[in-house]
């Protein structure tokens, strides 16, 4: 069985153009992945927004 709390996202996270433009930049093999990833870390801090401020926080997070 899936679990359905790690994988969904809430519909309500919106993604800034900056923000848009910078996951752009991620090679596309791996874009998918990244999305989700950097959504999840949005949702789970309460963040309705993706722009510049959360990536970097999430990158840090991530340990990129």
């Amino acid at each position: 069985m899936v679990n359905e709390s790690a994988t969904t996202v809430p519909a309500a996270v919106v993604w800034t153009s900056e923000a848009e433009a910078r996951v752009e930049r991620v090679p596309s093999f791996i874009r998918p992945m990244a999305r989700r990833a950097i959504e999840r870390f949005a949702a789970e801090r309460g963040y309705s927004t993706i722009d510049a401020t959360v990536m970097d926080e999430a990158r840090g997070a991530f340990g990129m």
